[in-house]
């Protein structure tokens, strides 16, 4: 792009300037000295600048603009072992008369600005007026991962010819850099695993020479939070070998390591970052309040939802209930704690169900139906008060059941204390009809169903026989140890008369007498027994 100023009689091109910003490559350049580089056979010297004078007006210069192209890029400078990084800046620019030099400043965030004019001599000027030359300067130390600010200006500065451009120095991922740089030296981390202990054992490779070395476990979020005290490494011990016991497999549990130095770069490795299956059992319940919430141990991008199970492999969708894990706690409020009421994580990656009241760990309510002569009863029983909404429906299909026309749902209160129990027609002992149960005192609740009901007559008379065995045995069993304690009284009172009988006269008849009253007392009392149990 060009344009066109007219001043003292002479029109000047001024040229819109450019940067080009190379590209880090695989390897870094390394210089052991930096300084000032012009074109070969060009004599220039460079030396610190104060960019305090106002720039001189456009008008004041009597030829076009000098800085035509701008290169910057990163080199390593390097004593041996120590390597650091400097910002090199490559400029094309053309002399005159009344440009002598550029004046190149480099500023950033928190740090005074630093300055370097770069001037040729009045001969050099002469030699190569209105003819470009390139300058590079590479002595502007810099800090990975840093923005840093470069102005250009002409020597003397002329207003409208002030160049600027931000440029990123690579961070410490680039490997070259990594490896080199003393600042990006963290060292590496290997490990081994012993699931059975639970114990991660770490090994630190290729860390910073004669300075100490931390390392800790940590779960890694926006920052990387401790889960306990870290352990030092002494400097002459860094080959030894570091164990670290963890309760939970979390895909954020990391090890974490860094030179014990002041602002050292810290390195994180993760052992489990796959094993997202461990996030999903944070569920809890509150039975009181009867919310249902998660709050992941570990940031996790995740949508939650519910689902009914109906099968080993198959959770039906619960429409309008999914939220969010971006809140770091998922709450669904006031639900019925039913077996088959579960949660449908789902990541960009997979999803997982979990189904918190398939097990014991929450307190849930439960229905039965019971055959009683010829009459159904639904008998229903609860941890906490609740209240139950009951009635019969028609299967259409495997997992469809409509309200049967005859059928009015009751409606009942339940607490542990106190069960309900529903009569049902026998005439509804049908393959097709189900006894419905939904709770109606939360905002979501799962039908519970009870089919096929058992009404056989058999099945009935085991069951009433046994009933009546188990009402009236107790009782007989007292009846018959009643009587035979009454026998037993009556027999020994017999045989002491006799034996008194004999003292005052010593006769066989009475004894004969006796014995034979004795037996027909026993078999009264034997008569009275079976006539009591023929009645029961």
């Amino acid at each position: 792009m060009k344009r066109h100023s007219a001043f003292r009689g002479k029109t000047v091109t001024l040229h819109t300037l450019g940067a080009k910003v190379e590209a880090l490559n695989s390897t870094v350049k390394q210089i052991q000295q930096c300084g000032v580089h012009c074109s070969k056979g060009q004599h220039c010297k460079s030396r610190h600048h104060l960019s305090l004078s106002h720039c001189k007006k456009q008008q004041d210069l009597n030829n076009g603009t000098t800085i035509h192209d701008v290169k910057l890029s990163v080199v390593m400078r390097c004593e041996e072992d120590k390597c650091s990084l400097n910002l090199n800046i490559v400029i094309m620019m053309t002399l005159y008369d009344d440009v002598h030099g550029v004046v190149m400043c480099v500023h950033s965030a928190g740090m005074v600005e630093r300055c370097q004019i770069v001037t040729f001599s009045h001969k050099a000027r002469k030699h190569v007026a209105e003819k470009k030359v390139e300058v590079q300067y590479d002595c502007f130390s810099v800090r990975p991962e840093q923005d840093v600010f470069v102005t250009l200006k002409t020597a003397p500065n002329f207003c409208n010819n002030v160049w600027t451009k931000k440029y990123s120095i690579p961070n410490c991922a680039h490997e070259a850099i990594r490896r080199k740089v003393t600042e990006c030296i963290t060292g590496e981390l290997t490990y081994t695993v012993d699931t059975a202990r639970r114990e991660i054992t770490v090994m630190v490779l290729e860390a910073p020479k004669d300075i100490d070395y931390n390392l800790r476990l940590c779960l890694k979020g926006h920052t990387c939070i401790g889960t306990g005290p870290h352990r030092l490494i002494k400097r002459q011990d860094l080959n030894r070998n570091e164990s670290f016991l963890y309760s939970k497999a979390l895909p954020c549990l990391c090890i974490e390591g860094w030179p014990a130095s002041t602002n050292a770069r810290r390195t994180q490795i993760c052992p489990f970052k796959n094993n997202m299956q461990e996030l999903w059992s944070g569920v809890t319940y509150d039975q009181y309040t009867q919310a249902l919430s998660w709050k992941p141990m570990c940031p996790v991008k995740a949508v939650v939802s519910l689902c009914h199970a109906v099968g080993p492999k198959m959770c039906l969708d619960i429409g309008n209930m999914s939220l969010s894990s971006e809140s770091n706690n998922v709450i669904f409020s006031t639900l019925d704690p039913h077996p088959q009421l579960c949660m449908k994580f789902t990541t960009e990656a997979d999803f997982w169900i979990e189904c918190p009241f398939s097990s014991e760990r929450f307190p849930v309510w439960d229905l039965k139906v019971v055959s009683k002569a010829q009459q159904h009863s639904v008998e229903i029983t609860s941890w906490f008060p609740v209240r139950f909404s009951v009635g019969l429906c028609k299967l259409s299909s495997s997992t469809t059941c409509k309200p049967a026309e005859e059928s009015q749902f009751l409606i009942a209160s339940v607490d542990r204390t106190k069960p309900a129990v529903f009569n049902l027609s026998t005439s509804m002992c049908n393959s097709s009809i189900c006894v419905q149960v939904r709770r109606i005192d939360v905002v979501l609740a799962i039908e519970e169903q009870r089919c096929n009901l058992q009404c056989s007559d058999q099945q009935f008379d085991q069951w009433s026989d046994s009933e009546t065995l188990q009402k009236y045995t107790p009782p007989l069993i007292v009846c018959v140890i009643a009587l035979v304690m009454a026998a037993l009284v009556g027999n020994l009172t017999l045989k002491a008369c006799v034996c008194v009988q004999r003292k005052q006269k010593p006769d066989k008849i009475p004894t004969h007498r006796a014995t034979a009253e004795t037996e027909t007392l026993i078999h009264t009392v034997s008569e009275d027994m079976d006539t009591r149990l023929h009645v029961a």
